[in-house]
């Protein structure tokens, strides 16, 4: 239920108030990120959008040299949601807003890591969707500075590079 009036949340507000400016695009959405986290963006990539509605923030980065994404969420504290209901509302809000199916990743890998101090279990895999090849997908559950986050990052298979995802991950703070 709490999934479901996240989702509807989510979705609502991207569509209802694109036009009202309660969405942020480049640099105030990159201050929407630090609500969550202070972190370095890796080389290339740019804030594309941010909100903040209910408490709930979601950022937006991509790099259109790599067609890399990296996705920001995190509910407040209060939410009481989890890591899968984190992960499978961000799916479903973008899924809805692009207008597509959501995109599961497969040969899911189970990986520790430390993120902020704290030890959590991140999960790689791949994907593939209509009108793109390959995709690493990256998720990295992780307590944000107002309650559960959770870090999606994916990259074309052929632009992934290990060293510099480290390098981000190791950044927040």
């Amino acid at each position: 239920m709490k999934r479901l009036i996240l989702f509807v949340l989510l979705l609502g507000a991207v569509l209802a108030t694109a036009a009202c400016g309660l969405v942020a695009t480049g640099e105030s959405a990159a201050e929407k990120a630090t609500q969550i986290a202070a972190f370095d963006a890796p080389a290339g990539y740019a804030a594309d959008f941010g909100m903040d509605v209910g408490g709930t923030v979601v950022v937006s980065y991509s790099n259109a040299d790599t067609s890399g994404h990296f996705f920001l969420i995190q509910a407040p504290e209060s939410s009481g949601m989890d890591r899968a209901q984190l992960e499978q509302a961000l799916r479903d809000a973008l899924a809805s807003g692009a207008g597509n199916e959501a995109v599961e990743a497969t040969e899911v890998e189970e990986i520790p890591m430390t993120i902020r101090g704290e030890e959590v279990t991140a999960t790689v895999g791949t994907a593939t969707g209509s009108g793109m090849g390959a995709m690493r997908i990256l998720t990295v559950p992780f307590t944000g500075d107002g309650g559960p986050a959770l870090l999606m990052y994916q990259a074309p298979e052929t632009a992934w590079d290990q060293a510099e995802v480290d390098a981000f991950i190791a950044s927040f703070r």
